[in-house]
């Protein structure tokens, strides 16, 4: 890992629902109302779903601690403060040389790194790709992540016999399920890049996470690749097909990296980016300016909900 240095900002009172992509909140609108997911997620509350993959991840790995690889916990703590997730999930290592991690479990969440992200990462790609892993924790996404993990293999080695869930694979609310998943993966793109606050640290993240080979590394240009992106703009996800979707959940269990840079390079022209980082990139909460994340109201600070929306709001 390289060592970079920057400085980067905590983002006090950060809430996930001010960089939330609007094709991660249609997607969840869609995956709420579709029949049959009620039924699955008190299935899996039955039988113990969570802690099962718990188990298998807890006890193949090694865990990460201020006292076992130090350094890379110290990159995990920074990359939870940044976007200001206070409580901290566990932290795993698994040998797997793709550079990617993943995040399991909604009541105990723990984030597990590939070994080949820790080798062929920054520091500050590093920052990224925790800080993207830390977001999915953030916003809440854990519960539908872990159905979407099981769900296929349920069908074919549990079936109906024990969960009694074996016409929901088969129906629409797979795909929901599968299809929001790889729209969330764009929200937490936003939060690697809060994590980090490097658009270029971000981007070269994505390049290796799309192939380049370690030996050109160095040779590798992300101007290109930022145009091979911007080139991809027009790409309509909201016109798609259900074959078309189907076919984007069954390549990968990510949208594609070329697309996620787009998505990306998008937000930052918006400014929402930049007015997000000086808006929680203060030295104390008494320096915020409280306002609703939903409707943005000022707030005192003292409230526990907005009184104009009745959304739940930060205290000081």
């Amino acid at each position: 890992m390289g060592g970079e240095n920057m400085e980067r900002k905590k983002l006090l009172l950060l809430n996930p629902i001010e960089y939330e992509h609007n094709f991660d909140k249609r997607a969840l609108k869609t995956l709420e109302g579709t029949p049959g997911l009620e039924k699955l997620v008190k299935k899996a509350h039955k039988h113990g779903i969570e802690r099962k993959i718990r188990l298998s991840y807890t006890g193949s790995n090694i865990k990460v601690t201020p006292n076992n690889f130090p350094d890379i916990y110290d990159i995990f703590e920074e990359a939870c403060a940044n976007i200001f997730l206070r409580d901290l999930p566990e932290l795993y290592m698994q040998w797997d040389y793709n550079v990617n991690a993943f995040a399991v479990g909604s009541q105990k969440p723990i984030i597990i790194l590939n070994s080949g992200a820790v080798d062929l990462l920054s520091n500050d790609e590093l920052l990224y790709l925790i800080g993207h892993e830390a977001g999915h924790v953030k916003s809440g996404h854990m519960l539908y992540h872990d159905m979407a993990t099981v769900l296929p293999f349920l069908g074919d080695i549990l079936g109906s016999v024990t969960l009694g869930i074996g016409s929901l694979v088969s129906s629409g609310v797979e795909l929901a399920l599968l299809y929001w998943r790889r729209m969330s993966e764009l929200t937490a793109d936003r939060a690697g890049l809060l994590a980090c606050q490097d658009k270029n640290v971000a981007f070269s993240t994505l390049m290796k996470m799309g192939g380049v080979p370690q030996t050109y590394f160095d040779k590798m240009k992300p101007d290109d690749f930022v145009k091979q992106a911007e080139d991809f703009k027009d790409f309509n996800f909201s016109s798609m097909d259900k074959i078309g979707k189907t076919i984007l959940i069954s390549m990968s269990t990510h949208p594609w990296t070329v697309l996620r840079t787009s998505e990306l390079i998008k937000w930052l022209s918006t400014g929402q980016y930049d007015e997000i980082i000086e808006k929680h990139g203060k030295d104390s909460l008494e320096e915020l300016e409280i306002t609703c994340p939903k409707c943005s109201r000022k707030l005192s600070g003292e409230e526990t909900f907005c009184g104009v929306c009745g959304s739940k709001v930060w205290k000081r």
